[in-house]
């Protein structure tokens, strides 16, 4: 403990530019995803395809329908990119210290892991509200995502604010290790290609890119469980078994599979992997162009 203490204190700064370089990947991030990740959730939670989706939405709610939920993503999500690339960069420096050696790409991935689950314990909540209010399509049960907290811990207590932790860790450890890991790896791979020492726009953008589709390719079905579990109502909470250890997550995907099959669990997928690509690529070119803008700042003054 005194040892992390002493870290902080001595890379209080750069920890600050991670925190604020975090802050502008998320605010990219967001804007620019929210609207397919609405279409995702409710093909998750349906049986429709790409096309019907879009159609019911703009029939039934017009384009503002495509921003349910978003108001809550983007105060917070800006705190959970901070806290992963804070995390980040802190488990990095454990490996590395304060030289320039690069980490190997397992070192990058066991990073990533622990960046993943730290931030699951913020983004579990938040997950949960964004997936209420996106889900609300003719009735209107919660106001704003205030009041979808307030009645769900007055009708449900407390820990019903976290349902879906046991699916959201498994996404976050294991999404967030490999886009970690595929984002160094093919940064590396296109500077060694290109014979630069310093990464391009085009690199950085590509880079984050695959990064994002790795990610959601390796969560995806445990994405679509926890959709699933946070979306379902007080009376529909029986159907699934809640055990201790995983909240439900096993009898969800067992029940799932056997009552639609195993293509089930990655619908919204086509969806999924679109969006991920161009918002992560945004996200990881917008962390990196603040980094070194927030770091050239603090040099100056």
């Amino acid at each position: 403990m005194s040892d992390f203490i002493q870290w902080t204190y001595e890379n209080k700064l750069q920890i600050s530019i991670d925190l604020a370089a975090g802050s502008v990947s998320g605010i990219a991030n967001c804007i620019s995803s929210h609207p397919l990740d609405t279409v995702k959730v409710r093909m998750q939670m349906s049986n429709d395809g790409v096309l019907s989706t879009l159609k019911k939405i703009v029939q039934n709610e017009g384009t503002k329908g495509f921003y349910k939920g978003m108001s809550f993503p983007i105060l917070s999500i800006p705190i959970t990119n901070a806290i992963v690339f804070s995390v980040y960069e802190f488990w990095k420096s454990f490996f590395i210290g304060n030289s320039n050696k690069q980490l190997t790409y397992f070192q990058t991935a066991f990073c990533g892991s622990i960046a993943g689950s730290s931030a699951a314990f913020f983004s579990c909540p938040i997950e949960l509200t964004k997936c209420k209010l996106q889900m609300q399509a003719t009735e209107k049960i919660y106001k704003n995502p205030i009041d979808c907290i307030q009645q769900i811990y007055q009708k449900e207590g407390f820990k019903s604010l976290f349902r879906g932790m046991c699916a959201t860790q498994q996404r976050e450890i294991l999404g967030y290790s490999a886009q970690f890991a595929v984002y160094e790896l093919i940064k590396d791979f296109l500077c060694t290609l290109s014979q630069k020492s310093e990464p391009s726009t085009a690199n950085l953008l590509i880079s984050g890119g695959l990064a994002g589709v790795s990610c959601w390719t390796i969560g995806y079905p445990q994405d679509t469980i926890k959709t699933i579990l946070q979306c379902q109502k007080p009376t529909d909470q029986a159907i699934y078994k809640v055990r201790f250890y995983d909240g439900g997550f096993l009898d969800c995907l067992r029940k799932k599979i056997i009552s639609e099959g195993i293509g089930s669990i990655w619908k919204g997928y086509s969806v999924c992997i679109l969006r991920s690509f161009y918002a992560n690529a945004i996200g990881f070119y917008a962390y990196e162009l603040a980094k070194e803008n927030f770091t050239s700042f603090y040099q100056l003054y």
